[in-house]
């Protein structure tokens, strides 16, 4: 399910200003200098081309050719929309970024994500069945869709962070905290519950079974194999946020006869977004998916009532009662990840790890995925495709094919300061191309 920004707030909210992956204090200068300061930054750090086979190829995929200036013009317009206009007269004195006093946040890291070389650019080409950059702008785009991108990226299994939560004792912190934006059906949640809480009674399979819906996930993940607890059970929060009325109201059902709120399950009916407010949200059949607040905006939505709403930020300072990190970080709402991570803000300084959708829906529609890892870069985050216990490093292995391919695709992401679990992650990365 999917979230957005109103057109109409309730005239409290409309005096707030979005938070997200740029501190509050800076807010107002993103629609001036967003490209020029991001480019220039990474540039600085990142931007070079390889060698070899493919030596035209540039790693961070700047601006090379028209077509990609022109889709430059439309991520500057549509992030500018991510910003609600600022009440007439409002003092724009710079301010300390909004935190939480207490709590954990993740240290500092001054480099950016290290570049991938020209062998490993030459091998991930190969295995994602990618085209150069020098001929993306003569190829039709309706061929960068590779059966490899759209088959491998769309239903992840994610095996390198059920091995550290299965070998590792510490996980970074003494207590769990998970967050699950857009929990639809609850099945991820519930799994992210078992295995942060290290709860064996909190049972994926028993909440398949007494979760009423029209038909099972996507990827059918209510039917995989259980994480086998290891350690001693953890104290903690595992919060299922879902806006859509009718599976709100299913998850709360199921969540009180399985008795999983008294172990840590925080279901929540709101939207998250890049504000805090009122939104307009579809109520169709429980469990649906694929819906967003793009349906009542376009008049086509069915049953649209109002919701609340909050950036990631409010609602953690609202409802998450613990004071440590975020260990485990997941948003899945059709195309409006990007709004979600632009209100995070300094909740993504207190994010181990995150995993979030990209596709052609909602406002990706207009953005780049290199927009959101590049800002994310600058937070101290690495990503990486997510495939079926595969992942492709992005951050510092940029290809301008990416910036064309709008298959549902998922991306995983880890903070590196949490070193256990990003090398890893690397390790998985780099033994992947050594395979073949």
């Amino acid at each position: 399910v999917g979230i957005s920004i109103p057109t109409s707030q309730p005239q409290a909210e409309t005096e707030r200003r979005s938070r997200g992956l740029f501190p509050k204090s800076i807010s107002w200068l993103i629609p001036i200098f967003f490209l020029g300061i991001v480019n220039t930054w990474y540039s600085s750090k990142a931007t070079t081309t390889t060698t070899g086979n493919y030596s035209n190829i540039n790693i961070e995929g700047n601006v090379t050719n028209p077509r990609r200036e022109e889709s430059q013009q439309a991520a500057k317009k549509s992030l500018r929309s991510l910003l609600p206009p600022n009440k007439e007269g409002e003092d724009r004195t710079p301010s300390d970024s909004i935190h939480w006093p207490g709590r954990m946040r993740n240290p500092t890291t001054s480099d950016a994500s290290p570049l991938c070389t020209a062998e490993q650019m030459r091998k991930i080409a190969h295995q994602l069945m990618l085209t150069e950059d020098k001929d993306i702008n003569n190829s039709d785009t309706s061929k960068l869709y590779s059966p490899r991108l759209v088959h491998w990226f769309k239903c992840p299994k994610t095996s390198w962070i059920d091995k550290f939560y299965a070998e590792e004792t510490d996980i970074g912190s003494s207590d769990f905290l998970g967050i699950s934006v857009g929990c639809n059906k609850g099945h991820d949640a519930i799994r992210t519950a078992r295995m942060g809480l290290s709860d064996a009674t909190i049972d994926a399979h028993k909440w398949r079974d007494e979760f009423h819906s029209a038909g099972g996930g996507v990827c059918s993940q209510e039917n995989d194999e259980q994480y086998n607890v290891v350690f001693p059970q953890r104290k903690g929060e595992m919060h299922c946020i879902e806006p859509m009325p009718s599976t709100f109201s299913e998850l709360h059902r199921a969540g009180d006869k399985l008795g999983l709120k008294s172990k840590g399950m925080v279901f929540t009916h709101a939207a998250i977004s890049s504000t805090s407010g009122a939104v307009n949200f579809p109520n169709i059949s429980i469990g649906m998916e694929a819906s967003s607040i793009g349906d009542c905006n376009s008049g086509t939505g069915k049953n649209c009532v109002e919701v609340r709403m909050f950036s990631l930020e409010d609602y953690v300072a609202k409802y998450v009662k613990g004071s440590g990190p975020i260990n485990i970080l997941q948003i899945d709402v059709e195309g409006y990840d990007f709004e979600v991570l632009f209100g995070a803000g300094s909740v993504l300084d207190s994010t181990h790890y995150l995993e979030f959708e990209y596709h052609r829906d909602g406002k990706w529609g207009n953005l780049h995925l290199q927009d959101a890892v590049r800002l994310l870069d600058g937070k101290g985050f690495t990503c990486y495709w997510s495939g079926e216990n595969r992942l492709w490093r992005i951050s510092g292995c940029y290809f301008e094919h990416y910036n064309y391919f709008r298959g549902w695709s998922n991306v995983a992401c880890v903070h590196r300061s949490q070193k256990i679990l990003y090398d890893r992650m690397e390790k998985v990365f780099t033994d992947l191309l050594e395979e073949w």
